[in-house]
């Protein structure tokens, strides 16, 4: 649908203005947040979609996910409960101030006024930091919490697996510096110990929730302070699967949010005609009243930050986490590694290690060893959304890619599965056909590129694999008789019709004959063959 030049004109002035004050400001871009291509969703679109909950500018709009906004509002409702009315517009305008560092992150324009765009901002990080105090304190939905509706319309479990889900989707993140300021203005009037306490938690929130949702049981050591310096959630959860030492920069001047600023600051009010209560408020001022500051407003909230961190242990424990992730031949191998029925027929061993760098093969003992796989129902969502974020941020190889192709090969079937579950490198409750479709059906959006230690690995494997006599033998089968099968088949299709035509000929040649002799011997009465 084409524009009209008045909206067309709107729309230029929005880009213009944008352009003109990231350009003053000499704000790089620093995009993280991608629009997941056609290319790698047309698979299975769902995976990507928000399901239940839209978060930041891309879903948070959406009319399917409407329902979620009441349960949304309720969530800030119930964290300003103890504040004034003004305490969430407070943090709103402050972190307005974020806007251009926030459109930097978005791959796609945002369309979206500044104030909209910082209230969909706020709303969605209060409620993403309220469902990682949740996940922090190891609390299911219960009657009290504002999710218990959506509960019951949509079942708990339901409900737990589909927002884990759909916060771990790559369209949905949130910048993790927007939370982090977020919670740096929401406790600034605290004690500065009591704001430390929250500061040094925080991050550990992030990386606790992370290793719940892994699809792997060991990942890779996160020091909890630099859990904020990744992109986002998933940024983080990336960089505990697959080594990466790079950190997200993002260069916001300490004077963009000023937290000891009065907000009704006598110089910022300039009264005009259509501005009465500027106009109100700087008379109040100059006769001696005292305006209340921002840390005074934003106390309460505060207050109730310092509560949900009270409550939290002061080393997290993971533990409480974890209930959110939990004789024929050898077939002719067409994938990029023979199955692990066939490389067990051709004498591996499969055993166990920590990490996705760490995989390997030892030809001396027959060893593969692979890092174990902690698959629910949530697996399959967030493996897909790590692997499209590797393929949209990483310029390097694509490493998780690679060892997804490479599981992809190794679990053809439920019997492949069943093999690796014997030795623990597959757990959780999902069945053997289950795991088999999962990453059978992930394989069609995938393409891996760049050389990576993995490539090593599985050369090895199919080196020795190849060696095998009985491999050996299959292949010279399969390049001798399975390679000439056309041949043989028109041979034997021309031996079929040089048969049929000397059986038609023979056929006919022996009734021309008997009807010569026939003629030559008539039948007569008495003759045997006419008493008969």
């Amino acid at each position: 649908m084409s524009l009209s030049s008045t909206e067309t004109k709107e729309w230029l002035d929005r880009v213009q203005k944008y352009f003109e004050e990231e350009f003053e400001k000499d704000i790089a871009p620093n995009v993280c947040v991608f629009k997941v291509p056609k290319s790698l969703s047309s698979a299975k679109p769902e995976a990507y979609t928000p399901q239940l909950i839209g978060l930041g500018p891309y879903h948070h709009l959406q009319p399917q996910l409407r329902e979620m906004e009441r349960v949304k509002l309720s969530v800030v409702k119930r964290l300003h409960r103890k504040s004034d009315r003004w305490s969430f517009s407070e943090l709103t305008s402050k972190l307005s101030k974020l806007d251009l560092y926030v459109r930097a992150c978005y791959h796609k324009f945002l369309d979206i006024d500044a104030k909209a765009l910082s209230w969909i901002m706020t709303l969605d990080a209060l409620f993403l930091f309220y469902l990682l105090c949740l996940h922090a304190m190891g609390k299911k939905i219960e009657p009290s919490s504002p999710l218990w509706g959506l509960a019951n319309s949509v079942g708990k479990k339901l409900a737990e697996d589909a927002i884990l889900r759909d916060v771990m989707m790559l369209e949905n993140q949130i910048p993790l510096f927007f939370l982090e300021n977020m919670v740096k203005v929401g406790s600034a009037a605290l004690e500065d110990a009591e704001r430390k306490t929250i500061e040094e938690n925080f991050p550990g929130m992030l990386v606790g929730f992370c290793k719940a949702v892994s699809p792997l049981e060991e990942t890779i050591k996160e020091p909890d302070p630099k859990g904020l310096k990744h992109a986002h959630l998933l940024d983080l959860l990336y960089s505990m699967v697959v080594r990466k030492e790079d950190e997200f920069k993002i260069d916001i001047p300490a004077d963009t949010i000023d937290v000891e600023e009065d907000l009704y600051h006598p110089r910022d009010m300039v009264p005009t005609s259509n501005n009465i209560e500027s106009t109100a408020r700087m008379a109040l001022t100059k006769s001696g009243f005292k305006l209340p500051s921002f840390k005074d407003k934003i106390r309460p909230h505060a207050l109730l930050l310092q509560d949900i961190m009270k409550i939290l242990p002061q080393k997290i424990e993971l533990s409480t986490l974890d209930s959110f992730g939990r004789g024929e031949a050898p077939a002719v191998e067409k994938g990029l590694i023979p199955t692990a029925s066939s490389l067990a027929k051709a004498g591996v061993r499969f055993g166990k290690t920590k990490y996705i760098e760490e995989t390997s093969f030892d030809e001396k003992t027959r060893t593969f060893r692979l890092p174990v796989i902690k698959l629910s129902i949530n697996s399959e969502v967030v493996i897909r959304n790590l692997v499209a974020y590797e393929a949209m941020a990483i310029s390097g190889p694509l490493v998780l890619a690679r060892f997804m192709e490479m599981m992809d090969s190794l679990l053809d079937t439920p019997q492949d599965v069943k093999l690796l579950r014997k030795h623990g490198i597959i757990t959780g409750h999902l069945k053997d056909d289950e795991v088999a479709h999962l990453f059978n059906g992930m394989s069609r959006s995938m393409e891996a590129h760049g050389h990576c230690q993995l490539n090593k690995t599985i050369e090895k494997v199919n080196q020795f694999y190849n060696a095998r006599p009985s491999i050996k033998a299959l292949k010279m089968i399969e390049q001798y008789v399975y390679g000439a099968w056309k041949v043989l088949v028109t041979a034997a299709t021309l031996l079929f019709l040089l048969l049929t035509a000397l059986q038609t000929f023979c056929s006919a040649y022996s009734y021309s004959s008997l009807a010569a002799i026939d003629k030559l011997n008539p039948i007569w009465p008495w003759s045997p063959r006419f008493s008969s």
